[in-house]
């Protein structure tokens, strides 16, 4: 993951570019549909500014110019949303390509961290080898736990058979956990005796995250785990780019709305009483 956070963006602006590019039907199409639903939204909210007189004033010159607010709304429903529709384009294509894109990422990443491809897949298979045995360790604690936890009972039924339950229960929801735990616990003894501080060169959260990758993983392809972690990484970025892009088109389209509602507020409450009198 950290040649992953350090690989140069313009590799992956190179990967992605190739990927959209080529579809840019998907995108001209939603753009297309994008423009047309603010065209129509546009000319009905003109509608109803006119039908309630919201652009209407009594001075000549005023009145013109607030016939002004027509184009400038209409102009920008279709910029925004124009926008918005080649936003959710390249959104639904990388969506679509997600896989495509991860994968020419991963194989750069390798570049990056391995010489070979027998040293990548010594690596691998090294790590494969590590993920069943975490697996394996964690399941015999588990059993082990189970057992143990069975062994002390009061004799009464009623008592041992929810206390055992209960145990069941939280033993195997927790479980791992209490694996990573006392795995962290051994390597800060160990590290103790040798006066070496664990915590200073590894903390439990990064411990964590390495052991339940570790666990995730288990007996799975090791490449192809790695590949849906990153796929399930990329669409989490990339969904949420594509909401704090089209929010920030509606926050600009908000503001435009409410522009001349904001002006004929201004109007009726200060303007117009001081022309009548």
């Amino acid at each position: 993951m950290e040649n992953f956070d350090s690989i140069e963006w313009s590799v992956i602006w190179d990967i992605i570019k190739n990927i959209v590019l080529p579809q840019t039907g998907t995108l001209i199409f939603n753009t297309i549909i994008f423009l047309f639903l603010g065209l129509i939204i546009s000319i009905f909210y003109v509608i109803i500014l006119h039908k309630k007189k919201v652009l209407k004033r009594k001075q000549k010159y005023y009145n013109w110019a607030t016939k002004l607010y027509i184009p400038v709304l209409i102009i920008g429903f279709l910029f925004l949303f124009g926008n918005i529709g080649f936003i959710t384009g390249v959104y639904k294509v990388l969506d679509h390509e997600s896989e495509a894109i991860i994968s020419s990422v991963y194989n750069n990443i390798l570049k990056l961290s391995f010489e070979s491809e027998e040293s990548k897949n010594e690596y691998i298979s090294k790590l494969q080898q590590s993920a069943r045995e975490v697996k394996d360790s964690s399941n015999a604690l588990e059993e082990y736990l189970k057992i143990t936890a069975t062994e002390y009972n009061t004799g009464y039924s009623v008592i041992d058979d929810n206390k055992n339950k209960l145990a069941n229960f939280l033993i195997g929801k927790y479980g791992d956990d209490i694996y990573k735990i006392s795995v962290y616990g051994m390597l800060n003894a160990a590290g103790a005796k040798a006066h070496v501080n664990i915590d200073e060169s590894l903390s439990y959260e990064e411990f964590s995250t390495g052991m339940d990758f570790l666990l995730d993983v288990g007996h799975k392809d090791i490449e192809q785990a790695i590949k849906d972690k990153l796929i399930a990484w990329f669409d989490s970025l990339l969904y949420n780019q594509y909401t704090s892009l089209v929010i920030s088109q509606l926050a600009i389209l908000l503001i435009i709305i409410c522009l001349p509602l904001i002006d004929f507020f201004i109007y009726k409450k200060w303007i117009e009483p001081k022309y009548s009198n």
